[in-house]
């Protein structure tokens, strides 16, 4: 019987407890010898498999090193939980992206600018601000979360989240606020099914032959004509709207791409 690692951080295992113990049962369910682990309680020994939802790619790529097929593998990991290294990697594939500066670098287009965390998630560490006294306020609260510039998308409140399993789109999802230039579901963002502009999937595609992930949610930003820019990778995707707005069952999925490593 293989083992299987279902590997969290233990201050998300507590708000995506279902989560886990549904990849558990699935993994039980395929005769897999499955326990959730927390990244800071790590056992002796070396799985032959990790659902990776954890965002700490040097410790999955220490148990690759070790064995362990990890699903998504480190490098998707690296990548993704850094906006800046998703950015890096969409200009190498000559995908469109809003422009970006880092602390000390000289600032893209604007006013206004988002100020946000590379290594934030959920869109809590998102700002915008209308200046830049505005903006040396929130870069230097951010400071310690190695924060970034980035001009505003010209449609505010609105984004796309196309979710891929093993380089297929399995489903869009646009997400609308009226309140708040952030668009997150967990922020009170309205969803809703969609069909990605022809542009997508062509990102799409560059971003799978890239990338060669397991299952990821790719977020799109929009222009005022119908541009699509890549906004972020998500890694450990959130899948609460995929509960929502369809009768899929990811934790069966993600357990079905483990069980078939």
């Amino acid at each position: 019987m293989r083992s299987c690692w279902i590997l969290y951080d233990r201050s998300d295992l507590e708000i995506n407890r279902f989560f886990a113990e549904s990849l558990c049962s699935h993994g039980r369910g395929m005769g897999l010898k499955t326990s959730v682990v927390v990244t800071d309680s790590i056992p002796d020994g070396i799985p032959d498999l990790v659902v990776s939802r954890t965002r700490d790619f040097q410790l999955t790529r220490s148990l690759e090193e070790g064995g362990s097929v990890v699903v998504n593998p480190s490098r998707v990991s690296e990548i993704c939980n850094d906006k800046v290294s998703t950015l890096e990697f969409a200009e190498s594939l000559g995908i469109p992206y809003l422009p970006y500066s880092v602390p000390d670098e000289p600032l893209p287009p604007g006013p206004p600018w988002v100020v946000k965390s590379r290594i934030g998630h959920g869109g809590t560490e998102v700002f915008m601000v209308r200046n830049e006294s505005e903006l040396a306020i929130v870069a230097g609260d951010l400071s310690e979360r190695m924060p970034m510039i980035q001009s505003v998308a010209p449609r505010l409140g609105a984004d796309m989240r196309c979710y891929m399993s093993e380089g297929r789109l399995i489903a869009s999802v646009l997400r609308t606020s009226d309140s708040d230039f952030r668009a997150n579901y967990k922020l009170g963002g309205e969803v809703g099914l969609c069909e990605p502009p022809e542009e997508a999937y062509g990102i799409l595609k560059k971003v799978d032959e890239g990338l060669d992930a397991d299952f990821i949610g790719v977020d799109f930003l929009f222009g005022n004509d119908g541009e699509v820019y890549l906004n972020e990778i998500e890694d450990v995707v959130g899948t609460r709207m995929l509960y929502k707005l369809t009768d899929m069952d990811p934790a069966l999925m993600i357990m079905e791409i483990v069980n078939g490593k």
